[in-house]
């Protein structure tokens, strides 16, 4: 149940670079995730991408489900307060939503 209160909390951005909906001093904070919406892929990076979050897109392209997943890495917006509770206040680079 958590985990889909904390998906809906989500606020979905381009991964360009260029976040307007952000202004300075909101307490809104970048994560990254995998996405293979549009795409062909396996259930094993289906099922793995449905519930992961990545700090960096660097830690996203590193936690691929395996060599061959063609997972595009898309950027999310979440607030302070969720990042704090997700990734440990930043000591971790994925955090699990089913946990």
């Amino acid at each position: 149940m958590s985990g889909a209160v904390a998906a809906t909390a989500f606020l979905w951005t381009s991964c360009d670079g260029h976040n307007e909906l952000i202004t300075p001093g909101t307490g809104a904070v970048t994560v990254y995730r995998l996405s293979l919406r549009g795409r062909r892929g396996s259930n094993a990076a289906k099922i793995h991408n449905a519930n992961k979050l990545f700090a960096t897109p660097e830690a996203a392209d590193r936690n691929r489900a395996h060599p061959g997943d063609n997972s595009k890495i898309v950027s999310v917006i979440i607030s302070e307060s969720d990042f704090n509770r997700l990734f440990d206040g930043g000591a971790l680079e994925v955090a699990d939503l089913r946990f």
